[in-house]
């Protein structure tokens, strides 16, 4: 009998040509860059990153989408971050079923609550579980509510796991969407005015609303310098707490115990943005898809990196997930802080730009839980040691701190973390 030989072929082409997304399970070769793609099937609320197609000066463009105010009074337009009042965090210990028991306080309603008064159920709030990060919401027969003397405390069905973090969001993603729909007086049911589409989820061409119930935050769009300033008018009686444009707060990082660290929303030269949450990543890719066209998805393609690769984009370096900070003059603080439980070492590969010097270094940090050392390996143009870095631990975090002793010079700081749990 005759051997048969038959020959598989996979996708093959330019990586910008190739199939956005590929099919789960289907291979594809990028023949300029030498890299090789799997697809993994679709990625929505699975991912909590996104990855933005290449196209023309794509990373400035959607960068500015995200972060700037565009235009003049009365014609601005860019977006509005907001958290929700109340939001709660615990840690579950894998034995203990009670919310007051874990976390030594009950869950209190905001007075702007329509239930403050009482009579709260299960189904009036949003209760998260993430699990290594990854987030599940519970099903609101789950966990049941007892309230002793005027405070809820949440029951649930089945301990949370030992290092599980819990999030308690005290309002609906309906709730939320109807008060920033009000502080902006759109149109509440005529839906031949335009304003009602403004606050319809589904409708991708003109929504301006989108929200993350899993972690209490979420973001609106204003096209006019009078929609800004009203949905900046603090109404005590909603949902909304901060509100403010990106550059000044950022949802990344809200519920530190959880998420951290706190940082602006940036996307990378891989034209990849690194999100908190699945939904994030989900709503973030619709506002990138209705101002650009379907140039955003969440990701869904692994990738394999071969001897041969080399990124897209030939510039002078090549930075995966690089973050960014401002290091203000004649101050101080926390780049970033996660949990001894999580992390005790620290790697840290770093530049930053003082007045017109460069630094590039290394940043070695270790604790024993109760101390911690930094080793800050580093070479310069010139005098940068108005900045410096020290570490310590706090609460139980082990945090990588700055200082900028000028009084006029502030300095730009670009780094990229490696962390782990060395038991």
């Amino acid at each position: 009998m005759a051997t048969t030989y038959t020959r598989i072929k996979n996708r093959r082409g330019l990586r910008a040509d190739l199939p956005q997304p590929l099919a789960d399970g289907e291979i594809g070769l990028a023949t300029d860059t030498r890299e090789v793609y799997i697809g993994a099937g679709t990625q929505d609320l699975l991912n909590s990153d996104v990855q933005v197609t290449p196209f023309l000066n794509a990373q400035k463009l959607v960068s500015d989408d995200l972060l700037t105010i565009k235009g003049t009074s009365p014609n601005q337009s860019g977006l509005l971050f907001f958290n929700l009042t109340g939001t709660q965090t615990f840690t579950g210990d894998g034995t203990k079923v009670n919310s007051y028991a874990l976390s030594s306080a009950n869950v209190s309603l905001p007075s702007g609550h329509p239930k403050a008064g009482g009579g709260l159920t299960s189904s009036d709030i949003i209760v998260t579980k993430y699990t290594n990060g990854n987030p599940t919401t519970l099903a609101h027969d789950e966990y049941n509510l007892v309230q002793p003397g005027g405070n809820y405390q949440i029951n649930f069905v089945t301990a949370p796991e030992a290092g599980s973090k819990i999030c308690v969001v005290k309002w609906t993603e309906a709730q939320t969407t109807e008060h920033t729909r009000k502080r902006a007086s759109w149109e509440l049911t005529n839906t031949s005015i335009a304003s009602y589409n403004k606050w319809q989820k589904n409708d991708l061409a003109n929504n301006q609303v989108w929200i993350d119930a899993t972690t209490g935050t979420g973001f609106v769009q204003f096209v006019t310098t009078a929609e800004k300033t009203a949905l900046e008018t603090a109404n005590t009686n909603d949902s909304i707490n901060t509100i403010n444009v990106p550059t000044t707060y950022s949802f990344l990082g809200e519920n530190s115990a959880i998420h951290s660290p706190v940082r602006t929303i940036s996307i990378d030269s891989d034209l990849k943005i690194d999100l908190d949450t699945p939904q994030q990543a989900y709503n973030i890719t619709r506002f990138i898809n209705k101002t650009r066209g379907q140039v955003s998805r969440v990701a869904n393609n692994i990738q394999i990196y071969t001897e041969a690769s080399y990124p897209q984009y030939q510039t002078n370096q090549y930075v995966s997930f690089m973050r960014t900070e401002t290091l203000a003059a004649n101050s101080n603080g926390t780049v970033l802080s996660y949990k001894t439980s999580e992390a005790n070492v620290y790697k840290i590969d770093y530049s930053l730009k003082y007045n017109n010097e460069f630094r590039v270094g290394t940043i070695l940090i270790a604790t024993d839980g109760s101390a911690a050392t930094i080793s800050d390996n580093h070479v310069e143009t010139d005098d940068t040691s108005a900045v410096s870095f020290a570490a310590d631990i706090s609460s139980g975090s082990l945090r990588w701190k700055w200082a900028n002793s000028h009084g006029s010079n502030s300095a730009n700081l670009s780094y990229k973390i490696e962390r782990w749990l060395q038991q």
